[in-house]
C-alpha cells in the first residue's frame, strides 16, 4: 500500500513538472545533459552565485540549477571533514540531488524552505550527530521528511561509508587528505561527474576503514591528490605493496594541484566553476553543480598580491576563449571583484564600463533600462551604479528610497544575475553633506549605513557622490572615504567615488574639496563627472568638448593611478533658450534630439575645431511659442571619440551618465563602442 501510494505521489509530482517545464522553457533554463538548470541563460557570460553566508550560497546554487529534486545531501556548513566525499553521494543515481549546508544543532529555516521548495522525500546526512545534531534530524522527521545518516567513527570512516554507500563497485579510486580540505575539493567534482570513490587519509597511516572500501568497491587504481606532504610516500608505498596501481597528481600548493587535476583530465568547459581556494563551503556545494555536466572547479586566491598562480593563469589563458559561461561561487568577501575581472578579462586592470543605472526609486523603470542592454550584459557594462539609497539624514545615515525595502535587494541580484558588479550609489551634497563631513560621529554614521546597505541588499560595494560642497570640507571627505575604504575593503567590497572635474590643482577653486592625489588612496576607481562644461544656466555650449575632457585627463593622471580613473561620459544633451536675460534649458538623450530636429525641421550640422574635429552635433529650431533654441548633444562618432581618451591615458574606463537617457533606438549607437573598448 505505501509503495502504491509512493509511486502515485511521484508521478503525481512528475505530471506537475514536466507542464510547469513546458510553460516555462521558452523564458528559463538551460539545457545541462539531459535536464534543465533552472534560471540560467545559455549565454557567454560570468554569473556569480552568492548569498548573505556560506548556507545561502549553497542554496543559491541549489534554487538556480534544481527545479526539483526528491532527494538532497545535508552537510554541515562551518567543519569540513565529514562533507568532503558529499559531492559523490548528491550526484549519485540514488541521490540526484543540491548538497546543502547547515548549522551542527540548527535546522536552518531557509534550509528547511530550500528543501521543500524541491520537493524532496529523502535527506542524506553527512556525519554523526557531532556534526548534525539529532535535534536537526528529528526536525527533518518532523517536516515529513525521510531522513539516511551516514556517519563513522571519525572522518575517514564517515568517507569510506559514504563512497559504499553511493557507489557498488568500481576499479578507480581518488584518495585525499582528511587534514585538510581543497585537494579533496579539487577532484570531487571530477569524481562526482565519473561516480569514482573520494576516500581520505590522515598524512603517514591510512586508516583501516578506507583499506576496508577499496577492497569492498574492488578498487584496483588508486590516484593520490596532493604532494607527499598531504599523503606521505610512506602511504603510497604501502598501497603499492598491496598490488594497487598508485599514481599522484600533486602541485607546490592548493592552487597548482588543483590546476594537475584540470589538465590530467577531461573537463566540459563550456561552463566552468570559480570558488574560493581558502574555504570549502562554496566550492563543495559548487562542485555538485560542476558534476552534473562534468564542469572543472577552478580555485582561485583572495587576490591580496593581485596575482593568480602561473599554472592557474596559463590554464584560464589557454581556456578563456573556450568558455561559454564562467560561474562564480560565492560573494565578493569570498572571490573579489579583481579576480573576477581577470578571470573574465586575463588582466587585473582591465578596461571598466560603469554605468549610472538610474530607475529614480521605481521598480519597473530599472527593469526597462536593462532591457535595452543588446547581447549579454557584461560585454557592455561590468559596473551597474543604481540610485535606491535615499536621501542623507541630518544625523549623516541614510535609508532606502524605495518604501518596499525588497526592492533593493532585488535589483541587486538582478543586475547580478546578469553578471554585473552591482555598486549602489549615495548622492547627497549642500548643508547636509557638509554637516556630515564636519562631524565625525555623523561621518560615522555614514559609513554604517553604507556597511547595512551592502549587507542588506548583497551588493558589491558602494559609491559616494557629494556635490556642491564647501571648501572647508576636503580633510571630511577624505577621512570618510579613508573609514568607508576601512571598512569596506577587507571585505573584498568595491570602494568607488565621483569626483568633479578639474584641469589643474588651481583652475577649479571651487573644487578644492576634491583631493584627487589624497582621495586615490581610498578608492578602487574615482568616476571623474566631465561633463557639464556648459551648464544647464548658462550659454548654449557642448556638453563635455573633447579639448576640455582631454585637459581634465591629462591633469588627472599627475594625481591619480590612471588605472583607478574612470572617465565621464554624457549620455544627455541640452537645449538653450533666452527668457529675459538669463538661459533656460531642457534635457534629453540622444534618440529625443533627433527626432526634435525632425520635429521642427532642423538640420543637425558638427560644430569642429581644430583640437576636436570629429565634432559635436547641434542644431538650433523655432518651436510653436517662438522661442528660438540651440541644442548639442552626443552621438555615436563623439562618443567613440571621447572613448579614444581611454587609450591615450591609459584610463580604468569609463563612467557614463545615464543609461536613462538611453533606449531602444540609441541603444545600438552606445552599447557597441562599450564592448569594443573593454
Amino acid at each position: 500500500m505505501r509503495k502504491s501510494l509512493h509511486l502515485k505521489v511521484h508521478l503525481k509530482k512528475l505530471i506537475i513538472f514536466f507542464t510547469i517545464f513546458a510553460l516555462l522553457f521558452h523564458f528559463s533554463g538551460q539545457m545541462t545533459g539531459s535536464s534543465a538548470a533552472y534560471g540560467e541563460e545559455i549565454t557567454k557570460n560570468t554569473v556569480r552565485l552568492a548569498g548573505d553566508s556560506r548556507y545561502q550560497t549553497a542554496i543559491k546554487i541549489s534554487k538556480n540549477n534544481w527545479y526539483e529534486a526528491y532527494n538532497v545531501v545535508l552537510a554541515r556548513g562551518d567543519a569540513f571533514p565529514d562533507a568532503l566525499a558529499g559531492a559523490v553521494l548528491a550526484n549519485s543515481e540514488q541521490v540526484h540531488g543540491p548538497l546543502l549546508l547547515t548549522e551542527s544543532n540548527v535546522l536552518r529555516s531557509d534550509v528547511l524552505e530550500e528543501i521543500q521548495r524541491l520537493h524532496a522525500n529523502t535527506v542524506y546526512i553527512l556525519g554523526g550527530t557531532g556534526a548534525i545534531s539529532a535535534g536537526v534530524e528529528n526536525a527533518l522527521k518532523s517536516n515529513g521528511l525521510h531522513v539516511v545518516r551516514i556517519q563513522g567513527d571519525d572522518r575517514y570512516e564517515t568517507a569510506a561509508n559514504i563512497s559504499v554507500q553511493a557507489l557498488q563497485s568500481k576499479t578507480q579510486a581518488f584518495l585525499a587528505s582528511g587534514e585538510t580540505f581543497a585537494d579533496a575539493l579539487s577532484i570531487s567534482s571530477y569524481a562526482a561527474a565519473q561516480g569514482i570513490p573520494l576516500l581520505l587519509t590522515p598524512k603517514n597511516e591510512i586508516p583501516s576503514a578506507t583499506l576496508t572500501a577499496l577492497q569492498s568497491l574492488g578498487v584496483t587504481d588508486v590516484t593520490l591528490i596532493g604532494g607527499e606532504n598531504a599523503v606521505s610516500l610512506s602511504i603510497e608505498n604501502r598501497l603499492k605493496e598491496a598490488n594497487y596501481h598508485v599514481e599522484r597528481l600533486s602541485g607546490d600548493d592548493r592552487f597548482q594541484t588543483n590546476i594537475q587535476i584540470m589538465n590530467r583530465f577531461q573537463f566540459n568547459l563550456d561552463r566552468t566553476l570559480i570558488a574560493t581556494g581558502l574555504s570549502f563551503p562554496d566550492a563543495l556545494a559548487g562542485s555538485v553543480l560542476a558534476a552534473r555536466n562534468n564542469n572543472p572547479v577552478v580555485l582561485v586566491p583572495k587576490n591580496d598580491g593581485q596575482i593568480l598562480g602561473s599554472q592557474t593563469d596559463s590554464y584560464l589563458a589557454e581556456n578563456r576563449s573556450t568558455v561559454n559561461d564562467f560561474l562564480i561561487l560565492g560573494g565578493s568577501g569570498a572571490v573579489n571583484y579583481k579576480i573576477e575581472f581577470y578571470i573574465r578579462n586575463g588582466k587585473f586592470n582591465p578596461r571598466v564600463s560603469l554605468q549610472f543605472w538610474d530607475g529614480y526609486a521605481n521598480k519597473s523603470t530599472y527593469e526597462r533600462i536593462l532591457s535595452y542592454v543588446p547581447g549579454n550584459l557584461t560585454d557592455s557594462i561590468q559596473i551597474l551604479v543604481p540610485n535606491f539609497a535615499g536621501d542623507l539624514a541630518s544625523d549623516g545615515s541614510f535609508a532606502y528610497s524605495f518604501s518596499d525595502s525588497s526592492i533593493p535587494k532585488y535589483l541587486t541580484s538582478l543586475g547580478q544575475g546578469k553578471g554585473a558588479n552591482v555598486v549602489p550609489m549615495i548622492q547627497a551634497g549642500g548643508q547636509v553633506a557638509d554637516s556630515m563631513l564636519l562631524d565625525s560621529a555623523k561621518r560615522k554614521a555614514f559609513v554604517n549605513s553604507a556597511d547595512k546597505l551592502i549587507r542588506e541588499t548583497g551588493a558589491d560595494g558602494i559609491l559616494v557622490d557629494l556635490e556642491d560642497l564647501a571648501n572647508n570640507t576636503q580633510q571630511g571627505l577624505t577621512g570618510l572615504m579613508r573609514d568607508i575604504y576601512g571598512k569596506l575593503n577587507p571585505q573584498g567590497k568595491m570602494v568607488l567615488i565621483s569626483v568633479m572635474s578639474k584641469t589643474s590643482a588651481t583652475a577649479e577653486p571651487r573644487y578644492v574639496e576634491y583631493n584627487y592625489h589624497d582621495l586615490a588612496a581610498y578608492a578602487d576607481y574615482i568616476q571623474i563627472m566631465s561633463y557639464d562644461f556648459s551648464y544647464s544656466t548658462s550659454a548654449p555650449g557642448p556638453i563635455a568638448p573633447i579639448e576640455w575632457v582631454r585637459k581634465v585627463m591629462s591633469y588627472a593622471v599627475t594625481q591619480i593611478p590612471s588605472e583607478k580613473i574612470l572617465m565621464g561620459v554624457p549620455y544627455y544633451g541640452r537645449a538653450w533658450k533666452q527668457s529675459g536675460s538669463a538661459w533656460v534649458s531642457q534635457s534629453f538623450g540622444l534618440a529625443k534630439a533627433t527626432a526634435i530636429a525632425s520635429q521642427y525641421g532642423a538640420a543637425i550640422t558638427r560644430e569642429i575645431t581644430p583640437a576636436d574635429p570629429v565634432g559635436i552635433p547641434t542644431f538650433r529650431y523655432v518651436d510653436e511659442y517662438g522661442a528660438l533654441w540651440t541644442a548639442y548633444f552626443d552621438d555615436r562618432q563623439s562618443w567613440e571619440a571621447k572613448f579614444s581618451l581611454v587609450e591615450q591615458y591609459d584610463l580604468g574606463g569609463v563612467g557614463g551618465w545615464a543609461m536613462g537617457w538611453i533606449n531602444e533606438v540609441s541603444s545600438s549607437d552606445l552599447y557597441p563602442l562599450l564592448k569594443d573598448m573593454t
